[in-house]
């Protein structure tokens, strides 16, 4: 059973939080802390820690990221809530791998959770970009259907492993198509491509690629160890 931390919010959305996942088979009931820093000295074994949105303006932004990529060294990090879209890079950059919106259903929540601990990125619902930099199908129109293909399993899978055992080709193909879709789409980091996938609707919350990661999790075939940090 996944063991997964809630930290920061109101008490009692943490409640509602702790029973949804609690509900589930493939969760224990989960613990709480008021606040990310209290979960990151709380002696409680984790394979998810789920962080409200809150907490990520809870002192300055440096400090935040710090927190976070400290947590992300031992368990998977998730942020619950509003997340502005400009924020997602540096999120991933700090070692989060989910931001799930808080008016999800049930039902879409604990799989997104799935996911997330299956080790891919999970942006649900996806963003909407903003009206002057909207990243519609066309930004995609440099990529080839090969680069397409690829883009899709950077959102979806935990590394470049992954990515060609999916593709079923060497890890350093991958990385050459990588590192063209980055000079096509004129980006400089991996979370950056994370973000056009899906707001570029090239990958959306609940579409087949996502299924199947979601079945992995379920598996238990993915996930990096737990542990508290």
């Amino acid at each position: 059973m996944h063991r997964v931390l809630l930290a920061g919010g109101p008490a009692l959305v943490r409640d509602a939080c702790a029973r949804v996942i609690g509900a589930s088979p493939a969760f224990a009931l989960p613990a709480q802390t008021a606040t990310l820093a209290d979960a990151l000295t709380a002696p409680v074994p984790r394979d998810l820690l789920l962080v409200d949105a809150g907490e990520l303006v809870r002192g300055p932004s440096a400090a935040v990221r710090t927190r976070l990529r400290r947590a992300a060294a031992c368990t998977r990090v998730a942020v619950l809530g509003q997340v502005p879209a400009a924020e997602l890079p540096l999120l991933a950059g700090a070692g989060v791998t989910g931001v799930l919106g808080p008016y999800l259903e049930p039902d879409a929540f604990l799989a997104a959770l799935d996911v997330v601990l299956a080790g891919a990125m999970v942006i649900s619902p996806a963003p909407t970009p903003a009206p002057q930099a909207a990243a519609s199908r066309g930004a995609l129109t440099p990529l080839t259907r090969r680069e397409r293909e690829v883009l899709a399993l950077i959102a979806t899978q935990p590394d470049n492993t992954a990515i060609a055992r999916a593709l079923d080709v060497r890890p350093l193909t991958v990385k050459s198509h990588i590192n063209r879709i980055m000079h096509k789409l004129e980006v400089s980091s991996r979370a950056q491509l994370v973000v056009v996938a899906y707001e570029s609707r090239l990958i959306v919350p609940g579409a087949p690629g996502l299924a199947g990661a979601t079945g992995d999790a379920r598996s238990g075939r993915a996930g990096r160890p737990g542990g508290s940090c």
